[in-house]
């Protein structure tokens, strides 16, 4: 009888988990992946619910575990259009360096894929279920069971569940209190034009994201003949400025 194994959230956690129960090569598994969205791979910090085009990654390509390719094969297999887009030049791509968020969402994404392809040749059975939330996970200890309760209706048994949903951000003050927002996620809500501070609270990576974003959408950034970039207001932003505490 094969054991049961699912894996709850499809997101960088959950593909570096399948890649550990592929590589083990053991054909007695069943594998079951839940994943909220309709994509795998990227999760929530390298899609569009985390990032824009502005965000890059807080690490480098040679500081990510070999998945199936690396990161510089699979660049030389992207479409032109989509490295035009993030000014990717393959013949000049370095490794050391970080990347696009978004780009490195879609290596995700291609990661995954190739992994599943693997499990196939391998004889692993799995199976893969899109735009699933999991509402419950319930452990009956006698039985040696875990029963996962999908979108508050459907229940499906396993043996062991890993849990990999990745980040979640509450609602607090969001949508009571006028323009204040409980995290900078998704990015898109703070593509906004404005023309008064706008105060964060913190200093770190996740402030970092709003900085991006805020910036973008409210002056250009200039590079002066001695390489050195400045930052020009738009004339319907004279007051913005971000205040960090």
């Amino acid at each position: 009888m094969k054991q049961r194994i699912a894996i709850l959230g499809g997101g960088p956690s959950g593909l570096f988990m399948f890649k550990r129960l592929v590589e083990s090569n053991q054909t007695d598994l069943e594998i079951t992946i839940f994943e909220r969205k309709n994509k795998l791979g990227a999760g929530m910090p390298y899609s569009a619910e985390g990032a824009n085009d502005e965000h890059i990654t807080n690490v480098s390509g040679n500081e990510i575990p070999l998945i199936v390719t690396s990161l510089a094969d699979w660049i030389g297999s992207v479409p032109k259009d989509t490295l035009d887009k993030f000014h990717i030049d393959p013949e000049r791509f370095n490794e050391y360096k970080v990347l696009p968020r978004l780009l490195f969402g879609q290596y995700l994404t291609a990661q995954f894929d190739l992994l599943q392809k693997q499990a196939k040749k391998a004889g692993i059975t799995y199976q893969v279920y899109y735009k699933s939330t999991v509402t419950d996970i319930i452990d009956y200890p006698t039985n040696e069971a875990v029963v996962v309760e999908i979108n508050g209706k459907d229940k499906f048994e396993f043996d062991q569940v890993i849990i990999c949903t990745g980040h979640n951000w509450p609602h607090r003050h969001e949508g009571k209190v006028p323009d204040y927002f409980d995290s900078p996620y998704p990015p898109a809500k703070l593509a906004l034009k404005l023309d008064h501070p706008v105060a964060i609270k913190g200093s770190s990576l996740t402030a970092v994201d709003a900085v991006r974003t805020l910036s973008r959408y409210n002056g250009t950034f200039n590079k002066n003949a001695d390489g050195r970039l400045s930052y020009k207001l738009l004339d319907d932003s004279p007051n913005f400025k971000m205040v960090l505490h």
